[in-house]
């Protein structure tokens, strides 16, 4: 299925009108099953499935290293996902008994319950990116879309280093486009704990969860972060920044990470 759908629609501009042919974002749900079991559906754009499976299962601390993934199969006439997976604790559907509705559209639905996160040792390991680093990244990062220059209607994240954009993923959903990305990296074996992951959505703080259990330790967002997610990562020594256009940022959170060239304190 194509990520984006033609579709017929009336086109007003002030009193003219026209019939047109436009693209919207596509949208299908899928079955994601667990060792033979059904655990839920997931709304998303019907691509990179795979990965958005693994990425929800790492988010959702049910997969935590490559050694206990022992495959992932898509069947796109059906719209599933099967994922054999190793070692799950005794009664790990008890986990996921208990659902939280996201602040994301469409509710989205979490199962993580944000006391799970407590054990988590916080994330310490500071990187040092300059402003400019940032500035570079972002411009870089707003071009990448295809699917939003065409449908306007998707979200994107990219994971990133000193040497620019490693992974992209793009989807409708904001959260759903973290958890393919942090999918992708962990297909491909990539260590999060020393990356950079750029949002072009509002930081929740459902998804600040998900960059506290991939142990990612700088969040940059082109809009801004609520309450919750700031709370997060400051326990957590997530760097925060949002509101990240041109020249202009707001440091939310550990500023040790980020080095200021060039800024004239006022």
């Amino acid at each position: 299925m194509k990520p984006a759908t033609e579709i017929l629609l009336i086109r007003v501009n002030g009193d003219q009108s026209e019939d047109m042919v436009d693209l919207v974002a596509t949208e299908i749900a899928f079955t994601l099953i667990v060792n033979d079991e059904i655990l839920v559906s997931l709304l998303c754009s019907p691509i990179e499935l795979d990965a958005m499976a693994i990425g929800f299962l790492c988010s959702e601390g049910l997969l935590r290293d490559r050694d206990s993934l022992l495959g992932v199969e898509v069947d796109e006439p059906s719209n599933t996902v099967r994922v054999q997976i190793k070692d799950l604790p005794q009664n790990w559907q008890q986990s996921f008994n208990k659902k939280t509705i996201t602040s994301g559209c469409g509710k989205g639905i979490t199962f993580t319950d944000p006391a799970t996160l407590q054990h988590l040792a916080a994330n310490r390991r500071p990187i040092h990116i300059s402003t400019a680093m940032i500035k570079e990244l972002f411009s870089s990062f707003r071009n990448r879309s295809e699917l939003y220059i065409q449908t306007g209607g998707v979200h994107s994240a990219a994971l990133a280093d000193s040497s620019g954009i490693i992974l992209f993923a793009e989807d409708i959903g904001r959260h759903n486009a973290v958890d393919k990305l942090i999918g992708k990296a962990f297909l491909e074996s990539i260590d999060l704990t020393d990356k950079i992951l750029l949002s072009s959505g509002r930081i929740s703080g459902e998804i600040m969860t998900k960059i506290v259990r991939g142990k990612i330790p700088v969040l940059i967002t082109r809009t801004a972060p609520t309450c919750m997610s700031l709370t997060y990562a400051e326990d957590h020594g997530v760097t925060l920044i949002g509101f990240a256009r041109g020249n202009r940022m707001n440091i939310y959170t550990h500023p040790h990470g980020v080095i200021l060239d060039n800024i004239i304190e006022l």
